[in-house]
């Protein structure tokens, strides 16, 4: 199994820098890494050829002009090189434990997508002034004990390094929802559903993406007790309620007409699969 890791950025080059050095404390390394930046800046470029340099494996990174929020065209144009047979999504401001893409390749299964579940949030006060890169590196950052020590009190059943316990936690909260700050599929079903909307701005795009996978008979699997990363938090104002309401309009169309192709993609329709084939195997 060959995991390509995609991750979204724009002007958060202090958290990606970050979510790079959690990438490369893996037990379990990717065949490559996308950085896929919906922006130009020089100072997310010098982020990524430091951990260019340190990285045992090939970063990659593409741009676009900065145009507003544009994320779903950047995903899909680093998916659509990705050589990964399984591909993880996740956002600049996520870091990933150590075994997190261990537990992708343990868990994953054909006819299925994999999302780890909503925010653990480190507060922005802390992150900004205090995280350093040895907190990460020794894994003290993902410690439920020594995070109460710094005053951050998060689940420790979610933070739980005991894998029977992630899993019967993990069934007694199901949910079948794609969450795009960490969620992974295969790569032969992504490309049955085209990918991400390109034409749908932040609020629910993610959502849109896991719906139409559901439709194309790719089943969501929540395991946010075993897929274990932290949100380095952050204000959102580049919110806008319009946008927001018009995502969940057009995700209520898209779950009452069962569609699976978005209105716009970059990637082509694949050809139709021989019957009786699925995703591929582990």
């Amino acid at each position: 199994m060959k995991i390509s890791v995609v991750v979204s950025a724009y002007n958060n080059w202090l958290a990606l820098d970050r979510t790079l050095l959690g990438f490369r404390c893996q037990s379990l390394a990717p065949v490559e890494l996308w950085i896929a930046e919906d922006s130009h800046f020089e100072e997310v470029a010098a982020v990524v050829e430091k951990h260019r340099a340190l990285a045992p494996w090939p970063i990659r990174h593409v741009t676009q002009v900065n145009r507003g929020y544009r994320k779903p065209i950047m995903m899909n144009r680093a998916f659509r090189d990705a050589a990964g047979d399984f591909v993880v999504f996740t956002d600049a401001d996520c870091v990933p434990r150590g075994d997190l893409l261990e537990a992708y390749a343990r868990l994953a299964r054909p006819g299925t997508f994999l999302a780890g579940g909503s925010h653990l949030s480190i507060p922005e006060a802390f992150h900004r002034e205090h995280l350093t890169d040895a907190m990460i590196t020794s894994q003290q950052l993902f410690d439920p004990a020594w995070l109460r020590a710094q005053g951050i009190v998060l689940s420790r059943w979610r933070l739980t390094r005991s894998r029977p316990l992630a899993r019967a936690l993990d069934l007694l909260t199901a949910r079948n929802s794609l969450n795009g700050a960490n969620t992974g599929a295969w790569r032969a079903d992504i490309l049955k559903v085209g990918g991400y909307d390109e034409t749908m701005g932040y609020g629910g795009e993610d959502r849109n993406f896991g719906y139409r996978m559901n439709n194309a008979g790719v089943r969501g699997v929540r395991a946010r007790h075993s897929l274990v990363w932290v949100h380095l938090d952050h204000k959102r104002g580049y919110v806008d309620p319009a946008i927001k309401q018009a995502n969940l309009d057009w995700n209520r169309e898209v779950r009452r007409r069962r569609l699976v192709w978005p209105r716009e993609t970059a990637i082509p329709r694949a050809a139709p699969p021989t019957p009786g084939t699925t995703s591929p195997p582990r």
